[in-house]
């Protein structure tokens, strides 16, 4: 006996009616495993929640694959989500987001008291607190080496990287040791700094009585160096 064609329409409907609901748990779960190993090498931890179920879009009858493509931002900590590409028996079969949050927990570096501008903060300047939810963005978990504050700071400040800047090796009025390499032949010469600057900067120097210019690059504490090449004939 032939089964009406209506039949075989609502039969094919209903498996993919139920399909559906298997394939948005599936997805999620997908979606959590690669939030949470992309976000592995973060410092401190992330708690990843799905903040809603996907929409999937109609699928034909067939083995489905998700196959992550990027999230949405790097930090994982508030709403965020990834997309996915769909396969359908390893055919294309169109894209889906899923919407997550991410919550971070460790701790952050805090101010304990009022910072001069150029400070090098010293430990007992500095505390750790513990913080849960969404960091200030480029909230720092230890003072790195070689840095002092751009800004004066108050009290009680979570510390962040745009409140930083490299410590000049060389400041305006140094004295500086230039170095002129052509090949393996090396002038060295005594110069006055008008710029300041860290290591790799390149930096305005002038040549002593004779109130002329240069520019250089920064090799080192009170040194610099030009490197010339000769014009090829």
């Amino acid at each position: 006996m032939r089964v009406p064609v209506y039949l075989q329409i609502c039969v094919l409907a209903l498996g993919v009616w139920a399909q559906q609901p298997v394939l948005g748990e599936k997805l999620q779960q997908e979606a959590l495993a690669y939030a949470e190993t992309q976000a592995a090498g973060l410092a401190g931890s992330l708690s990843i929640r799905v903040l809603r179920p996907p929409t999937l879009p109609r699928l034909p009858v067939g083995e489905v694959r998700f196959e992550p493509t990027h999230a949405s931002k790097q930090d994982f900590t508030g709403p965020f989500f990834v997309v996915f590409r769909i396969f359908v028996d390893q055919r294309p079969a169109g894209s889906v987001r899923v919407d997550l949050e991410g919550r971070w927990v460790g701790k952050l570096l805090r101010t304990r008291a009022a910072l001069a501008r150029k400070a090098i903060p010293t430990e007992e300047q500095l505390e750790e607190v513990p913080f849960e939810g969404v960091p200030p963005p480029g909230a720092i978990t230890e003072f790195p080496v070689g840095f002092q504050l751009k800004i004066a700071l108050a009290a009680g400040r979570i510390l962040c990287r745009s409140d930083l800047q490299p410590i000049p090796l060389i400041n305006i009025g140094d004295s500086v040791r230039l170095e002129l390499v052509c090949g393996s032949l090396i002038v060295a010469s005594e110069t006055v700094a008008r710029t300041s600057g860290t290591l790799g900067d390149k930096i305005r120097l002038e040549l002593p009585n004779s109130r002329r210019y240069l520019q250089a690059q920064i090799t080192g504490p009170g040194e610099a160096r030009i490197l010339w090449t000769q014009p090829q004939s």
